[in-house]
């Protein structure tokens, strides 16, 4: 039955985020029959989904239940949230249309460019690139980090230098969990973020 279970959890993987995963479910033979579990672990290795380029995906899920005749359809049903943690590591190119599209809404009326390149390193992370503004060009290179707002549920980039200019940018959303895929049932948050080396680590929790 775990065996039957993981290969239905892989099976609807593979068909909703086009990855193939590892998985192992473990819990009493009655439990898992109803949908339960004890421990259910998940392993994929790089992917892209809905534009965002993962690296790496890995899901650590305690005392949940699913429905199990919704897997047959492809689909994942929530019956019981439980507690999970879900590691998430995006390449630093996924962000670059998220953040050039916070930083022109932030831009002076009028100011246009092309969006920034983009360098994530453990100390942060740096936008490279140029505006044109009353008919000028204007470089820029804007340092700063990545913060958690509203509970988890944003991750914003917040500025912590602009050429030592006068201007000051607002923080810049980068995520937003309500535009991310959603399971029905199991509400999530972003936990943590940590700055690697061209790629973003995120925790996310629930519920």
């Amino acid at each position: 039955m775990p065996r039957l279970a993981a290969r239905a959890v892989t099976a609807t993987v593979a068909q909703n985020l086009h990855a193939q995963a590892r998985v192992a479910l473990a819990g009493p033979f009655w439990q898992i029959a109803q949908g339960g579990f004890q421990d259910l672990s998940l392993r994929t290795g790089a992917f892209t989904y809905q534009g965002y380029r993962l690296q790496a995906l890995s899901l650590a899920w305690r005392n949940g239940r699913i429905d199990l005749s919704s897997l047959v359809g492809g689909q994942l049903r929530v019956l019981r949230a439980g507690r999970l943690t879900l590691a998430v590591t995006l390449d630093q190119a996924s962000l670059r249309a998220d953040l050039a599209k916070g930083l022109q809404g932030a831009l002076p009326s009028g100011a246009a460019g092309a969006p920034p390149t983009v360098a994530i390193a453990p100390g942060g992370i740096t936008l490279d690139g140029s505006v044109t503004f009353l008919g000028l060009p204007v470089r820029y290179r804007i340092d700063g980090d990545l913060v958690l707002q509203r509970g988890g549920q944003v991750l914003a980039f917040q500025t912590r230098d602009f050429n030592d200019s006068v201007l000051h940018l607002p923080a810049l959303p980068v995520l937003r969990m309500s535009t991310l895929p959603r399971i029905e049932g199991l509400p999530l948050h972003i936990a943590s973020v940590r700055l690697l080396r061209g790629a973003l680590a995120l925790t996310l929790a629930g519920p």
